[in-house]
């Protein structure tokens, strides 16, 4: 964390249980010395963050030895700012048997101008896993190669006939419905981390892309797998420069959680006794010191 950045007190970290493939989140500050601090209540994985921390380089983690018996991967990945880690995120995949979904590293290959796999988290779904493995996408090309070209989070919704994700034969036959990437950059381009949710058991309610503009943030794009139209927001939302979770990000120059509805929900209307969204996190990312996006999951 900058040492310009507000801390944040440690919120809890909820189990979205009921979305089945997360078992639960953790996100940590990186101070400029080094040192790893939690904003979540819970620290189960903190020696993988200060791995990603210490190394800059985003990890997924499937040796049981290593993992606790309800865990049955990790995906943890830096935020940058200012050519520095800020933050690091922690997703814990959940080792039910009914968990579909996807963890990927995408990484640029030697001198050539694409990306390839490099790791990859895929429960009951081979055939899309050997499928990734052959693949290279260019930049521009393919969720991966998106991030990668436009340095900022990208959704792709119905990915079985969205045009942009081209391995949509694969996300048809395993019922795999929504896509995310997130850009990680230091200086130059490190990787493209993609987390691809089934119909099935999803990893979020609703994933969103927000972008900075003279008068606070604009939804980009956003995608709702599991709530109602009355949760959902329309592109070209507007939100106060200080406002939800792209404001709160924002002030604390790092990636944050909530469970305020005041924070979380902002903009939306929410059932009243009966919400179904309880909590949301955000994933800031920045060229260099400047904020290009924010990634809104919301639980």
């Amino acid at each position: 964390m900058s040492n310009s950045s507000p801390s944040l007190s440690p919120s809890p970290s909820p189990k979205p249980s009921s979305l089945v493939f997360l078992r639960s989140f953790e996100i940590y500050d990186v101070g400029p010395s080094g040192a790893v601090i939690a904003i979540t209540d819970r620290t189960d994985f903190k020696s993988f963050a200060m791995e990603v921390a210490a190394t800059g380089q985003p990890m997924v983690v499937v040796d049981k030895e290593r993992l606790a018996v309800d865990v049955a991967a990790l995906l943890v990945f830096p935020v940058y700012k200012s050519g520095m880690v800020t933050s690091v995120v922690v997703f814990a995949a959940s080792n039910s048997p009914d968990a579909i979904g996807v963890f990927e590293v995408w990484e640029p290959t030697g001198s050539f101008d694409d990306v390839k796999l490099t790791l990859g988290y895929y429960p009951k779904l081979e055939r899309f896993q050997n499928v990734s493995s052959f693949v290279r996408f260019e930049k521009g090309i393919g969720l991966p190669g998106q991030v990668w070209h436009r340095h900022r989070a990208v959704v792709h919704d119905d990915l079985p006939n969205h045009p942009g994700f081209l391995r949509a034969a694969g996300a048809s036959a395993e019922s795999l419905t929504t896509g995310i990437g997130i850009p990680v950059f230091d200086d130059d381009y490190v990787a493209s981390i993609v987390l691809i949710s089934s119909k099935k058991t999803p990893m979020a309610r609703g994933f969103e892309v927000w972008i900075p503009d003279a008068d606070g943030f604009t939804l980009l794009e956003g995608a709702y797998p599991d709530v109602g139209p009355e949760y959902s927001l329309l592109p070209k939302t507007k939100l106060r420069a200080d406002e939800g979770l792209p404001g709160q990000a924002a002030s604390h120059g790092g990636a944050c959680v909530s469970m305020n509805p005041a924070v979380f929900a902002a903009r939306r209307q929410l059932a009243a006794g009966g919400a179904k969204i309880h909590s949301g996190i955000a994933i800031p990312h920045y060229e260099g010191s400047v904020l290009t996006s924010v990634i809104v999951m919301l639980f």
